[in-house]
């Protein structure tokens, strides 16, 4: 076996994982890592068939108007200031001119990253293929901003836009470097291209080790640092302009999910709908209010690591200017 990233023939095994939070399958998966640019990854032909059943119901959050009382509204608002704190922020530094920008989020799951991109005025559509998060996203956004589908029925409509971003879905997605060269035929030129992923030589990473949130076998194919990342995205043809390793959203969630996994929201809220095919509880709730202290004392060390370079998120901005096809 190779790397997928950098075809270097020296990769080992250095985790066996099965899925910790969710327990969407029974299996036990062989992570492995190449010794050269660091990748790890699992076996694309093992699991490429099965990607869809690693994804349970209820693992796209719903947001406030499916809940009921007042904790859920508080932690849609919560959510949506994140978002609009964390991403929507990283997008306008880098695409200032919102008005006429046509915008694809590839893997828009809930849309809310979206929602905040219609609101700041940028031509904006999610791209999705679980029909499950489409139905939770046009309850959010007008229905015609969310496609059904993968980037190939786009090419074949001959679709195009100037921003692309890639929020924690990269990492999902198998055949990165063909999936990444593809891109270019979605791209006007100069096109601008926004990546978001687990940081897997994260201090907190290193740390965990296998116990680290950001992992999430099966679910994550591929877990990337900031060099394989970077030679990925140079060998597709992109030029990195700015590189980023905290994320308010993400890092100090990650820690504290690694940290207090049976605290996790998400993955609670999955375990319990299996249970009793309720979406809440009460306990539920207090687990919820007792996740709030643990991600709150995680922000300052979160933002420790991220000052010293080994953030638990990589954020990147390339463009695709003078490649041509």
């Amino acid at each position: 076996m190779t790397c997928p990233v950098c075809d270097y023939s020296g990769v080992k095994p250095r985790y066996r994982l099965r899925d910790r939070f969710f327990e969407s399958v029974p299996d036990e998966f062989v992570l492995y890592r190449c010794g050269s640019c660091g990748l790890m990854f699992l076996d694309e032909k093992k699991v490429a068939s099965r990607i869809s059943g690693f994804y349970p119901p209820g693992y796209w959050w719903r947001g406030a108007n499916s809940g009921k009382g007042g904790l859920s509204s508080l932690e849609s608002r919560y959510r949506n200031w994140m978002i609009r704190h964390d991403q929507l922020k990283f997008l306008r530094s880098v695409v200032p001119q919102a008005q006429g920008a046509r915008l694809l989020d590839v893997g828009c799951g809930n849309a809310t990253f979206l929602q905040a991109a219609l609101e700041a005025g940028y031509d904006a559509y999610g791209l999705e293929q679980s029909p499950e998060a489409c139905r939770i996203a046009r309850k959010r956004v007008p229905e015609d901003r969310i496609i059904q589908g993968n980037e190939s029925d786009l090419i074949e409509k001959g679709e195009s836009f100037q921003v692309l971003t890639l929020f924690h879905a990269l990492e999902h997605i198998p055949g990165p470097f063909r999936y990444l060269k593809s891109l270019h035929k979605l791209l006007d030129r100069p096109g601008h291209l926004i990546v978001q992923v687990p940081n897997s030589d994260s201090w907190q990473a290193r740390l965990l080790g296998s116990r680290w949130y950001g992992l999430d076998c099966p679910r994550h194919i591929f877990n990337y640092n900031t060099y394989s990342l970077m030679h990925l995205l140079g060998r597709a043809g992109f030029r990195v302009h700015r590189l980023r390793h905290f994320s308010l959203r993400d890092n100090a969630a990650c820690l504290a999910s690694s940290l207090f996994p049976s605290l996790d929201p998400m993955s609670q809220k999955v375990r319990l709908l299996r249970r009793s095919g309720k979406r809440h509880s009460l306990g539920l709730a207090l687990r919820e209010a007792a996740y709030l202290p643990a991600f709150a004392l995680a922000q300052p060390l979160a933002w420790l690591e991220a000052r010293l370079g080994r953030g638990a998120s990589i954020t990147v901005y390339a463009t695709l200017e003078d490649f041509r096809l």
